[in-house]
């Protein structure tokens, strides 16, 4: 039994054996806590392997680190999203559905709506409609069309069922017309994960029988926003034989409306087909009392306080200027982390529990010499997601490679060969041959050389950088380039140091689906911006710069109505990132740009505090 303080309701999830459970949990109420220790405990009682799936990686990430080191966790624990778990069982499985290997992922919405104009120029009848509209009106028909494809697959169905439930004759010429250049480009969209996924379990059932008996439990988290082809996926891989299923969620917080998701495959779908035993979580141990109370004069009647458990601290500070404002939060931090314990924050206070938030990044200027000069750990938090590239170099590299693993994705080879003006090549050796600028040469040349097993990618990707170095004059260009090859190389490094066997092509198919993102928190103490920090806490928060015109920003505040709106939104977001402790600080003075000191005064949005 895990030595983590778990309340009695949280002990008889923790503890509960076989059978299907369902946790309503109310915000704050240790639902993460209570599924990662109910996890751990599973790993003790069986030598079988456990599924969790979740909805982000994000989640996933922290689930895993609140796991920790078990014995022999990544080969009996699967955690991640559907559309990760998919990915694993079409790359083993794929070929009884017609997939030898996992196709090419077209994951970007930029792309799926090229091939939505695509399909409407092989579909005469949709063309014909689509000619008479404005350029407005045409890019939201393929809106339109683009949501009526996801609906269909998020819906299970097929081309004969939308013919019996009478769809729009045009809009099912669409759907197949898409689905047609798919299958010429060797490709699925993300939504095909999940339905082919269901497609192998239903039409062999040996294959769902075989991960029933590899997987003896699954953990749902967020299981609020489940829809509907994420829920009968379940289903089919557990055949109405595995009931050990744990689902987790507060009902009041489905985020996913849009993608089809509804609390009701959790509250009433879940009941019926499993009838599982049901506990709520009511208590709030995540949010202290002191933060909540402050958050709500910032937006009032906006938090439940009433279950509010732990009492916690909230304090506010004026300093002189930005020097005096960093040199206090850099003491605060150490005279914190030298107290060592506190009865409020469960295992101790240590860097990786303290977050530094701001309104903008620069803010952090003197704070990271302060803590430099100190020699406390700290790092920038990045925002979570797919790759993207800034710089227009790295965005050819990026079409090229996509070519190179799929010859047949004629999407990304026509937009590289219209950069390139290369209309005559048919392949990348012929564009290489007929290319004359010299960056682009090498960047084809680079891709070309790539070995399928992904072995050269790191020294090719360095030699690259350093020719990048001496050929590019722009200083500004050069550094966006240098920052996205070396962003590629973090990507690479997270994939490799998980994958058992590599390759570039399951290298591309994991960025698409944002399992190479580097979400695993580094050590130190977190500085980020506020708008980064969203969906996310830690126990000690330290929130600077809270001077008006800082925060809000003065553009906000010159603009008002919906801007200003914002900022105060984003205010509060910034209070509710504490789950403990919150300090607010502001300078009197700030140095402006040109070099003049201007007089400050607290942002409008504490005066009531």
């Amino acid at each position: 039994m895990s030595k983590v303080n778990l309340s009695i309701i949280q002990q008889q999830i923790v503890t509960f054996d076989r059978g299907a459970i369902l946790v309503k949990a109310g915000a704050g109420s240790g639902k993460t806590r209570v599924l990662t220790e109910r996890i751990k405990r599973l790993c003790d009682l069986t030598k079988r392997k456990i599924l969790a799936i979740t909805f982000t990686n994000k989640a996933a990430e922290e689930m895993k680190a609140r796991i920790g080191d078990l014995p022999d966790i990544t080969t009996r624990l699967f955690v991640g999203t559907f559309h990760g778990f998919c990915q694993q069982v079409l790359e083993s499985h794929g070929q009884l559905i017609g997939f030898p290997e996992i196709p090419h992922i077209f994951e970007d919405e930029t792309d799926r709506l090229k091939l939505v104009e695509l399909a409407i120029q092989q579909t005469p009848s949709y063309l014909y409609i689509y000619k008479q509209q404005d350029t407005k009106q045409q890019r939201q028909l393929c809106y339109n069309a683009l949501n009526f494809i996801s609906e269909v697959k998020r819906r299970l169905s097929t081309e004969e069922s939308l013919q019996k439930d009478n769809a729009d004759r045009d809009l099912i010429l669409l759907y197949s017309s898409y689905q047609d250049i798919l299958t010429s480009q060797n490709a699925i969209d993300f939504d095909d994960l999940i339905l082919l996924t269901y497609n192998l379990f239903t039409t062999n059932p040996k294959i769902a029988a075989l991960y029933r008996r590899t997987y003896e439990y699954i953990c749902v988290d967020e299981a609020q926003d489940l829809n509907y082809a994420q829920y009968q996926l379940l289903r089919a891989l557990t055949m109405g034989e595995h009931s050990n299923i744990m689902m987790v969620g507060d009902p009041n917080q489905s985020i996913f409306a849009f993608n089809g998701s509804s609390s009701e495959y959790m509250t009433k779908m879940f009941i019926e087909d499993y009838q599982p035993l049901t506990i709520e979580l009511k208590e709030n141990y995540r949010s202290a009392k002191r933060v909540l109370l402050a958050a709500q004069k910032i937006i009032p009647d906006s938090c439940d306080i009433a279950n509010a458990v732990i009492e916690g601290m909230f304090e506010m500070h004026k300093l002189a200027d930005e020097e005096s404002e960093a040199t206090w939060i850099t003491e605060k931090i150490e005279k914190l982390v030298s107290l060592g314990n506190h009865d409020d924050i469960e295992g101790g206070i240590t860097y990786e529990k303290i977050a530094v938030l701001a309104r903008n990044k620069y803010v952090f200027n003197h704070l990271t010499k302060s803590l430099n000069a100190k020699g406390l750990p700290f790092y920038y938090k990045i925002t979570p997601g797919a790759i993207k590239f800034e710089s227009k170099l790295m965005n050819i590299f990026d079409m090229a490679f996509r070519v190179k693993l799929n010859p047949h994705d004629t999407l990304h080879w026509f937009r590289l060969i219209d950069l390139l003006g290369n209309q005559g090549a048919k392949n990348l050796s012929e564009l290489f041959n007929t290319t004359t600028e010299k960056q682009y040469k090498e960047i084809l040349s680079t891709i070309i050389g790539l070995s399928a097993d992904g072995s050269n990618l790191k020294a090719s990707l360095r030699t690259l950088s350093q020719v990048i170095e001496n050929i590019i004059e722009d200083e500004n260009e050069k550094g966006m380039i240098l920052n996205d090859i070396k962003e590629l190389l973090e990507h690479w490094y997270q994939y490799a140091k998980k994958a058992n066997k590599k390759s570039l092509q399951q290298f591309k198919n994991s960025m698409a689906l944002g399992k190479t993102h580097p979400l695993a928190q580094p050590n130190g103490i977190t500085l980020s911006t506020v708008h980064t920090m969203k969906g996310q806490e830690y126990d000690i928060v330290f929130l600077m710069g809270m001077d008006d015109e800082t925060f809000p920003d003065y553009r906000a505040i010159k603009n008002g109505g919906t801007e200003l709106e914002q900022e105060k939104n984003n205010a509060y977001v910034a209070f509710t990132r504490s789950k403990r402790f919150l300090f607010v600080t502001w300078p009197e003075k700030r140095l402006m740009p040109w070099g003049d000191y201007k007089s400050r005064k607290i942002s409008r949005f504490l005066e009531t505090l």
